[in-house]
């Protein structure tokens, strides 16, 4: 037979957890499939199996099982086979996931291979130690300014800050989120002049110790935790101190302002 049988084939070639995957297979519908075999890895749910009549459906069996069978009685369409899939798992890192499929022909059985990548973000300190003293305070609190990166293919979207005292000494440490004004005049058509700035508030005197992380999702709501950086803070005098954090992310694209027109 010859090696450019296949008329198509496609497969998604990204997509994120719990998103859909698309494959088909286009072939010469005069070439007679006796027999398609599908293999996969057994963390991916097939959603669907595309040409397959209802009996073949139900024949097919556990679709979390690894491989699944259609037999030529239960093919519709000649010269065509697809599926969809998904991964319901979320990666610690991104990955790529492989398919066999087999279609046994009368003289020979042709095996086509091909792979997806499931991607996610993936958000890291680009500093991993942060300290805070009295002396940068006064009656102008300055930002925490943290860096961060996305080393990941998927966007970040709903991004909140979390906090991890480790140790204090006479002092309160906790994370607050507060809605202030955008003063930048120059932002005239948008739905709201609000925006939510996330605060440190330390409350007390003395040297403490906290880790800060950040909780996010990706397009499809699927959550994630970024890794914990330490920040230490040292108050020579008893205060309560609010700290307005900006993040500067890196590979993200600035939040949009929804125009009113």
């Amino acid at each position: 037979m010859s090696k450019d049988w296949i008329l198509e084939k496609h497969i998604s070639k990204k997509a994120l957890p719990n998103e859909n995957i698309i494959s088909w297979i286009k072939w010469d519908p005069n070439l007679v499939a006796k027999k398609i075999i599908l293999k996969f890895e057994p963390d991916l749910i097939i959603t669907k199996v595309l040409n397959v009549s209802e009996e073949g459906l139900k024949n097919i069996g556990e679709l979390q099982s690894g491989k699944i069978t259609i037999n030529q009685e239960h093919m519709q369409i000649p010269g065509f086979f697809g599926f969809t899939c998904l991964y319901n798992a979320v990666p610690e890192n991104e990955r790529t996931i492989n398919f066999i499929v087999e279609v046994d022909f009368d003289d020979t059985i042709q095996k086509v291979e091909y792979s997806t990548k499931i991607i996610r973000p993936i958000l890291k300190f680009e500093q991993a130690e942060y300290t805070l003293t009295s002396s940068q305070f006064g009656n102008i609190v300055n930002p925490l300014d943290l860096k961060l990166v996305n080393v990941g293919s998927g966007r970040v979207v709903n991004l909140h800050p979390f906090a991890k005292v480790t140790k204090t000494t006479d002092m309160e440490i906790k994370i607050q989120t507060k809605q202030e004004e955008i003063k930048d005049e120059s932002l005239v058509f948008v739905k709201t002049n609000q925006i939510t700035i996330p605060k440190i508030i330390v409350t007390g005197i003395g040297y403490g110790m906290f880790s800060l992380g950040y909780e996010y999702e990706d397009t499809m709501g699927n959550s994630y935790k970024s890794e914990l950086a330490n920040l230490s803070i040292n108050i020579e005098e008893k205060q309560t101190l609010q700290v307005p954090i900006t993040e500067n992310i890196s590979r993200l694209s600035t939040p949009l302002l929804k125009a009113t027109v």
